[in-house]
């Protein structure tokens, strides 16, 4: 029997069969030291960050089930640009907060395709867009999870602490332990299928936070919960486009922000058009790593343009701003920002100091012999220091 036959009988039947939806889930990571750090300083926008690793999980979507289909771990070097490449050419890209956070961590070190935003969903920005509220709380992954599935989050967020304190100091917001990005990343797919199949959201009532609008502890707002219409499962269902991703450039470049209306960002609006596409390669940087390299402080390995633009964003937001601005002027850096350029570049080269660094903090906190190992890490740190301002002064 022919296909047009066939597809004949199936028409006058009612029983025409949907192609499935092919999916990709995504969860990030950053790396710890791209975030603002010390007491008074603003927290950095995602600009500001530096993605550390992803984990993806992939599905198929017939309509009433979603069947996962296998995973993958994004890590190494460049894993911002890993990370697009691996999403490259997938159907539909779901993330919460992909948008929002995700992409805009990694479009500072390298370019992000149209193609991909047109096939990307959001689903925090989903969820702030319904919930509308001027500063929607209730909306993060754990809260949606434990109101729409039922279920409590393992992994550990941040911050989750007052703007400006730094992430993973005793008594501030958690260390995320080594937690796996792919059991997010399932999370996420999850709460997906639950929206498309039930046609509602629940939000939580979300936590107290620290807002430097009021200076106020802002209280929690009471859970609720609302249908879901056509027009947001055409967007989840890649039928029609995001709001967010279809204005995700102009937003970020003119305003500063994805989601409306929660407040723009003005270090936020100044680092996102000195993104990788809009700037050339920040050459004053390569040019500490070739001092670096000669001295041996450094791997001889020569950087990639994404391994310089990595290393600013080691950097804290304003010195960030000034490395890439002066990158785009042809502008040589002042020595106040050599050496902040010369350590990031250092630790960039250097994953298993710092991984090492990173976890003899956390057991100082245990033991007396954790202690002593973070006290000879942190002399160490500055004996490595002072070698790199003496090359780059």
């Amino acid at each position: 029997m022919g296909k047009a036959v066939q597809r004949g009988r199936a028409g006058r039947s009612g029983q025409r069969r949907r192609r499935p939806i092919a999916l990709t889930f995504c969860d990030v990571d950053y790396e710890r030291g791209s975030r603002a750090h010390g007491r008074g300083v603003a927290a950095a926008p995602p600009e500001g960050w530096l993605i550390g690793r992803a984990g993806l999980v992939h599905a198929d979507f017939d309509g009433t089930r979603l069947r996962i289909t296998g995973d993958e771990l994004i890590t190494g070097p460049c894993p911002a640009s890993a990370l697009i490449n691996a999403l490259h050419g997938k159907q539909l890209v779901v993330g919460h907060g992909i948008l929002t956070t995700d992409l805009r961590a990694a479009a500072m070190v390298t370019p992000i395709p149209g193609q991909l935003l047109d096939r990307t969903i959001d689903t925090l920005a989903l969820a702030h867009r319904v919930r509308a509220k001027p500063y929607p709380a209730g909306c993060g992954l754990a809260d949606l999870a434990e109101r729409n599935l039922g279920v409590m989050r393992d992994k550990a967020g941040f911050p989750a602490s007052a703007p400006g304190l730094r992430p993973g100091a005793p008594g501030q917001s958690p260390d995320r332990r080594g937690a796996d990005p792919r059991e997010d990343a399932g999370l996420v797919a999850r709460l997906w299928e639950a929206m498309v199949t039930t046609g509602t959201l629940a939000w939580g009532a979300g936590r107290p936070s620290w807002t430097r609008y009021d200076g106020n502890t802002r209280p929690g707002s009471p859970a609720g919960a609302a249908d879901l219409g056509p027009e947001h499962i055409a967007e989840l269902t890649g039928r029609q486009h995001q709001a967010e991703a279809a204005q995700w450039a102009s937003r970020i470049r003119t305003e500063g922000r994805i989601m409306r209306p929660t407040a723009a960002d003005g270090s936020a609006l100044l680092l996102a058009n000195l993104a990788a596409a809009y700037i050339p390669a920040p050459e004053p940087v390569r040019i500490i790593a070739d001092t670096l390299r000669d001295a041996g402080e450094i791997p001889p390995r020569p950087l990639q343009v994404e391994d310089l633009y990595m290393a600013c964003q080691y950097l804290g937001v304003q010195q960030n701003i000034e490395v890439r601005h002066r990158s785009a002027t042809g502008r040589k850096l002042t020595k106040a920002l050599r050496e902040p350029v010369a350590w990031a570049l250092w630790q960039l080269t250097h994953p298993q100091w710092r991984s090492a660094y990173r976890l003899a903090r956390r057991e100082s906190e245990a033991s007396a012999v954790g202690y002593i190992r973070f006290e000879e890490l942190k002399n160490d740190r500055a004996r490595i220091r002072g070698r790199l301002a003496a090359l780059v002064q």
